[in-house]
């Protein structure tokens, strides 16, 4: 099968570029041949992993923000010719796309996967009618989560069919990975490691786990590896809370798998998530992980991880105590996220969407 997928930039900090990135090594390793394009450049980037995999990258534009050049329609209505599948990420990819296919005589079944229960579009009632014009010129759309699912029939109406896969992480590439060395983060290996994966966005909380490490022992340390617009005001609200030596703000990062499981405890606290990836990360990293009680987190913690009341961090320092000053609790934790992790392995979230492939393209 011929696929193709498409989104706006292959970013490492950006969770739907890591999906595809798994999703492109599980479609070659069973014998399709599998193109990405991305509207534009931004690094770091997944294209040196693509191509390993032997998978071909199209950038459409080379500078870093470009998403809304008018040449993406044409150069699409071209490309997509050659495909049997074209599977898109994120907007405006979702636009480009479907325009494209609406005005070429290219045969190519389209897939949108939906990868979040927010976006600013919604704010614009007058966009309504447009989008759901554009929704209705995808043969699949595929939710992340059931919560996206219902996010999306909510807005859009139940005339749209929607096909709940949720993603998937390389359990196997993950536990095989390295650990990387207290040492090279300039900490002891005495210290207690926590360690939150994800931007500086609205989206995320990190300032509830940084209210906190402010509860907790001095022993007790915070890495962030993540960026984002809201990074500054969370640097300056550890040194308003005089926490500056004891959490380390960390980029984007090609080894945070690495730092995961040099970790101690994985903590994810989010406002809302479509799907808590680097939750699913740090289970399979063998780490107990505590989360947000909020759509997109509980529905993959529960039973396996802890959950912490959204916003109240005396819940969540109590929580991360509980943990660290019961060893016997700590490794009964740990296991279940492990065993929990391999219902989200991608190997289920590729077979999932063979499957729909298959469906359609009869």
């Amino acid at each position: 099968m011929r696929i193709l997928h498409v989104i706006p930039q292959l970013w490492r900090g950006n969770g739907a570029a890591k999906i595809v990135k798994d999703l492109v090594d599980y479609q070659i390793t069973h014998g399709n041949l599998v193109t990405v394009v991305s509207l534009s450049i931004m690094s770091p980037s997944y294209e040196k992993d693509l191509k390993k995999l032997g998978c071909e990258v199209i950038y459409l534009e080379n500078r870093r923000y470009s998403l809304y050049n008018p040449k993406f329609f044409f150069q699409l209505r071209k490309i997509i010719k050659e495909f049997d599948i074209v599977h898109v990420h994120l907007f405006p990819a979702l636009y480009w796309v479907a325009l494209a296919k609406y005005f070429s005589s290219a045969s190519c079944k389209l897939v949108l996967t939906e990868h979040s229960t927010f976006n600013n579009r919604l704010s614009f009632k007058i966009l309504k009618p447009i989008e759901r014009f554009i929704y209705s010129k995808y043969d699949a759309i595929v939710a992340i989560s059931e919560g996206v699912s219902l996010f999306f029939k909510s807005y859009l109406g139940n005339k749209y069919q929607f096909f709940v896969i949720n993603n998937g992480v390389n359990v196997k590439n993950i536990r095989q990975c390295e650990i990387i060395g207290r040492e090279q983060l300039n900490l002891s290996s005495q210290a207690k490691l926590i360690v939150q994966i994800g931007r500086f966005y609205p989206q995320k909380d990190q300032k509830t786990l940084i209210k906190a490490l402010a509860l907790l022992p001095d022993d007790f340390y915070v890495l962030f590896v993540g960026d984002g617009p809201l990074l500054d005001e969370y640097q300056k609200l550890a040194q308003y809370y005089n926490l500056s030596k004891r959490i380390l703000f960390l980029s984007v990062r090609e080894d945070a798998i690495s730092i995961l499981k040099a970790s101690d405890i994985v903590v994810m606290s989010s406002n809302f998530e479509g799907f808590g990836l680097a939750a699913v990360e740090g289970m399979a990293a063998g780490k107990p992980v505590i989360a947000s009680d909020v759509e997109g987190l509980s529905n993959i913690v529960e039973g396996a991880g802890l959950l912490f009341e959204p916003h109240n961090e005396k819940d969540l320092a109590a929580k991360i105590r509980l943990l660290m000053e019961d060893q016997l609790f700590y490794k009964s934790v740990s296991e279940k996220c492990k065993q929990r992790s391999e219902k989200y392995d991608v190997s289920v979230m590729g077979n999932r969407y063979n499957q729909l492939y298959q469906s359609l393209c009869r």
